[in-house]
């Protein structure tokens, strides 16, 4: 029987981040991992395409197009994530 192929224990990707509001205070911790069930994870993914597909409805070739962003608010209290439209700042 044929080994199997190894795969890699890396993550599924990365992005940049435009900007954090309010900035993380001296002493936060360097990372905050989340952690969804499927079923959450599922509804981000849902929310997350709506917003992108608005967003891909922007004429990216002005100004407030380009500046149109994804902004996701995480409520540590309420153990919530929520989706909304944001604009990134400029320079970012």
């Amino acid at each position: 029987m044929p080994k199997p192929i190894p795969k890699k224990t890396a993550s599924f990707g990365g992005v940049s981040v435009s900007h954090f509001s309010p900035e993380p205070a001296p002493g936060t911790p360097r990372a905050l991992n989340v952690v969804l069930s499927f079923e959450e994870a599922l509804k981000l993914q849902i929310g997350l395409q709506q917003l992108l597909l608005q967003l891909n409805s922007y004429n990216r070739a002005t100004t407030q197009g380009r500046n149109a962003a994804v902004n996701i608010c995480i409520y540590k209290d309420k153990k919530r994530i929520t989706i909304n439209e944001g604009k990134i700042r400029a320079g970012s």
